[in-house]
């Protein structure tokens, strides 16, 4: 959906036509439709959900992450410290695999958990080398309650030029960046938040991949959240 040429496709005239009928049924008016943009919107919803509802199955939310693709930006949610775990060594896994600085976006609260769970050989060796860095995300908030994006691009950006420069094929970033938001209640300013890293990090020229992981997920806040997000795992048990 990402192609330019997406909002001229052509539909076989048969089809279009099958469209007006339907949108002129109740069924179409129960369902709040009344033209093809609403229509065409609802089947892609519909394939959207079809779609998280296959991934949210999946037993290995590991098998997610190491498929992820290069500037995918993914939310993963867990309920207890196994799945924990399984996301983190996913994460740092996938970027060791693709020869990519593992980056650790983090409160400075959470490091010494983050640390204990990554469960690959030589780890400290991986940051002893800078293979795995920790951006703390308390450099983006500020004593009177205010944020900004500022602080954190700066610092992937230095990453971005590290990795350059020992000829790597990018970043993989594991983030909690505006856990501090959702958990005050700052609904909106999480989602100004992660819009503006969003858009941030596209910026960059070698890829940039993104892994928000966590606890959860606040439900009157997960449609806001897939706007700016690839997809959304949820681990229900």
């Amino acid at each position: 959906m990402g192609r330019k040429d997406w909002y001229y496709v052509h539909f076989p005239k048969l089809l279009i036509k099958r469209l007006d009928q339907f949108l002129q049924t109740p069924r179409a008016k129960s369902m709040g439709m009344s033209n093809k943009p609403e229509l065409l919107r609802h089947i892609i919803n519909q394939f959207l959900d079809e779609e998280e509802a296959f991934y949210n199955k999946m037993n290995y939310v590991s098998d997610v992450i190491l498929e992820m693709k290069d500037r995918d930006h993914v939310v993963f949610t867990f309920n207890k410290e196994s799945q924990f775990k399984e996301i983190v060594n996913a994460s740092v896994k996938r970027g060791i695999d693709r020869d990519q600085i593992n980056v650790l976006l983090i409160h400075t609260k959470e490091q010494q958990k983050f640390i204990e769970s990554i469960e690959v050989q030589n780890v400290n060796s991986l940051f002893n080398s800078q293979d795995i860095i920790i951006i703390p995300a308390d450099e983006s908030f500020y004593e009177d309650g205010s944020f900004s994006a500022v602080p954190t691009i700066k610092s992937i950006g230095n990453i971005v030029e590290l990795a350059k420069q020992k000829s790597k094929n990018g970043l993989n970033i594991l983030a909690t960046l505006p856990t501090k938001l959702i958990e005050q209640g700052r609904y909106e300013d999480a989602l100004k938040l992660e819009n503006m890293c969003n858009k941030g990090i596209k910026e960059f020229e070698i890829p940039v991949t993104i892994q928000c992981i966590y606890k959860a997920i606040p439900e009157n806040l997960e449609d806001r959240f897939s706007e700016y997000h690839d997809l959304i795992i949820k681990r229900e048990n």
